[in-house]
């Protein structure tokens, strides 16, 4: 590619970037860059900063609500008010950041997430964007991050609805569940820059970065969040998995009628430190830093028929030890995933498949701490 398409290209992107994300087209100079908490009471190295969420992860028997911020960083000429939040929920307080220009503004809800649940059991739906209409589901103060994040940038449509979408909310069991499904992608987008020729439907643990969203599918999952429970012992839950009968939709965008898809399940602990905060889709199973795997076996899951799971978290295969000392200290994070197809990261699967999660249990020792 030679300066001026490489320009040409920059340019595209970074317009599609500001564009797909209606209230980021709006607001390009009211942003939150950086924002941080007094010294030693984040269990983490700082916040995670979303599209319009800002989370705080605190020490134990530490409440950030009345905490001052030390210090916020923002866009260039951006200025900032702090707005108190009457309710006692997961959100501390508001941010409002106000453009150089003062004709733009964005409003950030600072949430703090105390405990990592037990049990998720996909009642609660939100959404996490009020410039589209998806929703993803919550437990408590944590949020699930899924598939829907990329695939408003990837549609940038704001009207569609969210039974539109790849992750939407279904029943199992007689009562709400996570129902994911794997569909037809746009195709070319910003430009022809980027193919997606098929969205699997993903929820996960972790976070979304808009930026790379479409560069790097691959670094746009953030998977991981702080976890000091305990030591993982095992996952369980209800699951309905229903193969697609449409052809396999290759990345390239060709089709294979004889090749299979198949959802998967799985739960990872591993060891953050220096640069290394999260895992990624290109190493979210394989990654060094992996201390235990739980993962669904394919073999275990049967097609057409409601079932309940179990799976152990395996320690043996994998180099990084377990160690409490680093538990109690917060050098650990975990995140569950769970995907109607097993490498819809690649943009690649069979439309129609579709999984129901429900109840989902984490199982884990607390005889070390």
């Amino acid at each position: 590619m030679n300066m001026r398409k490489a320009g040409y290209a920059i340019a595209v992107t970074a317009v599609i970037f500001t564009s797909c994300i209606q209230d980021e087209a709006l607001n390009p100079e009211s942003d939150i860059l950086s924002l941080n908490f007094p010294e030693n009471s984040l269990r983490t190295k700082g916040v995670e900063i979303y599209n319009e969420y800002v989370v705080a992860y605190p020490k134990a028997n530490v409440s950030l609500r009345d905490s001052d911020i030390v210090h916020i960083e923002l866009s260039s000429g951006a200025d900032w008010q702090r707005i108190a939040n009457p309710v006692t929920n997961d959100t501390l307080f508001y941010v409002r950041v106000t453009s150089e220009s003062k004709q733009y503004s964005k409003l950030y809800a600072v949430m703090q997430v105390e405990n990592f649940p037990d049990k998720f059991d996909f009642e609660t739906w939100v959404r996490p964007n009020t410039s589209f209409l998806y929703e993803n589901p919550k437990e408590g103060a944590l949020q699930w991050y899924s598939s829907n994040n990329g695939a408003s940038i990837a549609w940038s449509s704001p009207a569609k609805p969210a039974r539109e979408y790849p992750v939407r909310k279904a029943l199992l069991n007689g009562s709400g569940a996570v129902e994911m499904r794997t569909m037809v992608g746009p195709g070319s987008i910003a430009g022809g820059i980027v193919f997606i020729p098929c969205l699997a439907g993903s929820i996960y643990l972790g976070g979304f970065n808009a930026l790379t969203g479409l560069t790097n599918p691959l670094k746009s999952t953030s998977f991981g969040v702080p976890f000091d429970s305990g030591k993982p012992t095992k996952l369980t839950g209800s699951c309905l998995f229903k193969e697609g009968t449409e052809d396999y939709i290759l990345p390239d965008g060709s089709r294979d009628r004889m090749k299979k898809d198949m959802c998967d399940i799985y739960a990872v602990l591993f060891k953050t430190g220096g640069d290394v905060q999260f895992l990624y889709g290109d190493n979210i199973t394989d990654s060094p830093r992996i201390i235990a795997l739980a993962k669904i076996r394919e073999e275990d899951i049967q097609k057409d028929k409601q079932m309940s799971f179990e799976i152990n978290f395996d320690y043996d295969a994998y180099p990084t030890p377990f160690s409490w000392e680093e538990l109690k200290s917060n050098q650990y994070k975990l995140s569950i995933v769970c995907t109607s197809s097993s490498k819809g990261q690649f943009y690649e699967g069979r439309p129609g498949n579709t999984l129901i999660v429900d109840d989902l249990n984490l199982y884990y020792d607390i005889s070390g701490i």
